[in-house]
């Protein structure tokens, strides 16, 4: 059954080993959610039955396939497990429920519970271990697993670690293999998630370092109609744009995300180390969705000789200090943590009614005008899609679309 800007091709349960299929009019509600910091996606749904009463059967561990279509036939399809049971109604032989929905892999990763050393020997390369050791073997998942090639190999021991927790360890130590001919990066730091096409385990720099997606609309306009446009093929109107957060000079200051020194102490050898860290040399030295941008004025007020922060850190590099560039564990874990919040420097949500093209990770541009003469403002540039929310309710005729869009530019 078809609403206005998309179709319910499949809603199936399978209780007690049979399925069951739901009409677009039993669903009162769905919602589909992708997130840049989560490792999985998450659906959830209103249901109501008529005669069937199969609602009332239901308890958890059911499997569910959704699959949903729009004008331009782009399908989003999910196989789902009911993890929860919500809002249960019974009135005159009708049930009406809200199921809170996620993937399989979820439920497998919170029931393994792993002792085990990785990587034994002289280690085992970051991006192997995350795709054939943990995606591949402890959880084998049945989705494509999208990893960028890493440098650095690593030996260590999970203390009873689930796989996703394994796996975001593992990221705030992995280091992007360079390109051919290229350079290594500057820091460590990989961002782990699911979207419509599977999982993503991929380095900030080249989540940063993408050109505009070319499988959906790549320019989100606030302050034009499509009428307004002539050419409309690769721009999407905008309803509205919220700036849900900016940089916080003082967070970052209490962060140490300007100017800040790590102590670290080694166990191995009881070796004493600072590793100070200064903006003015690292934030021309990554890649940035808005490269063209100035370093900020105000970057100039802070010096390493002043660290706003200073932590400090004991470890034992004998568990997992085996490969190449392993020897600088911390320095490269404290800039992978300073690179995440640059990352996500800026955030901004926009909603619109579109189609189902967009996923979390593709890079668009984002244009603001405001006034009579449609000036630009300052919150224009290239933003990355860190969360899409898609919702559907029976009142309306048709599907929103909600996303949280980051840019890793404190002003743009």
């Amino acid at each position: 059954m078809k609403q206005a800007n998309f179709a319910l091709q499949n809603f199936s349960i399978e209780v007690a080993g049979e399925p069951h299929s739901f009409t677009l009019n039993q669903v009162l509600m769905l919602r589909y959610v992708e997130d840049i910091q989560s490792a999985t996606v998450r659906m959830e749904a209103q249901l109501t039955d008529s005669q069937s009463g199969i609602l009332s059967k239901i308890e958890g561990m059911e499997p569910v396939v959704i699959a949903i279509q729009d004008e331009d036939e782009n399908v989003l399809e999910q196989g789902m497990v009911i993890y929860d049971v919500q809002d249960r109604v019974m009135v005159a032989g009708k049930t009406k429920i809200t199921i809170l929905l996620c993937s399989r892999d979820l439920i497998n990763n919170t029931a393994i519970k792993v002792s085990k050393r990785f990587g034994s020997g002289e280690g085992k390369n970051i991006g192997d271990l995350v795709e054939k050791d943990i995606m591949g073997g402890l959880l084998q998942t049945q989705l494509n697993v999208d990893v960028e090639a890493t440098l650095n190999k690593y030996s260590f021991i999970s203390p009873y670690w689930t796989p996703f927790t394994m796996i975001r360890w593992l990221a705030t130590k992995a280091i992007a293999a360079p390109t051919e001919g290229g350079a290594p990066s500057s820091s460590a730091g990989y961002a782990f998630f699911q979207n419509k096409d599977g999982y993503v385990f991929w380095s900030y720099d080249k989540l940063a370092s993408q050109e505009l997606t070319t499988t959906a609309a790549n320019q989100f306009i606030l302050g034009y109609v499509e009428g307004e446009l002539e050419d409309m093929k690769d721009k999407l109107a905008i309803d509205k744009v919220t700036v849900k957060s900016s940089n916080d000079i003082l967070q970052g200051m209490n962060y140490g995300s300007y100017v800040s020194t790590v102590m670290t102490l080694d166990l191995k050898d009881m070796k004493y180390d600072e590793h100070p860290f200064d903006i003015n040399k690292y934030y021309d030295s990554v890649p940035r969705l808005n490269q063209q941008t100035p370093v900020p004025k105000y970057f100039e007020k802070f010096n390493e000789t002043t660290p706003t922060r200073v932590m400090s850190k004991l470890l034992d590099t004998a568990l997992f200090t085996e490969g190449t560039f392993t020897q600088d564990t911390t320095k490269y874990t404290s800039q992978s943590t300073l690179r995440e919040k640059l990352f996500y420097n800026r955030c901004v949500e926009v909603e619109f009614i579109g189609k189902l093209d967009h996923k979390v990770g593709d890079v668009v541009q984002l244009y603001t005008f405001a006034g009579p003469d449609k000036d630009e403002d300052s919150t224009s540039g290239k933003y990355i899609i860190g969360r899409i929310e898609r919702e559907y309710y029976s009142r309306n005729d048709q599907m929103t679309t909600k996303m949280l869009l980051y840019t890793d530019s404190p002003t743009v």
